[in-house]
């Protein structure tokens, strides 16, 4: 029931399926690095994989409260 969370409803709002499309892209993501953590400094290479801009990827990321980012530049959920 994730699309009832209000979060995710933001993200639907302001950036449409897309955005939802790339939270769930990213988790997916973060569920393949062992440490379940993702380089920022790599987003584009997510965006060319994902068929969207950084910037998409970036909002959906820092925007929301949807995921955390550590001390070595990582992002995770």
């Amino acid at each position: 029931n994730a699309r009832h969370d209000r979060k995710i409803k933001r993200v639907n709002k302001e950036l449409g399926v897309e955005g939802y499309g790339i939270y769930f892209m990213c988790l997916e993501v973060l569920r393949e690095q062992t440490d379940f953590k993702y380089p920022i400094s790599e987003i584009d290479l997510l965006a060319d994989e994902f068929g969207t801009s950084e910037q998409k990827i970036k909002a959906v990321i820092f925007n929301y409260g949807l995921f955390e980012v550590d001390e070595s530049n990582n992002f995770f959920s």
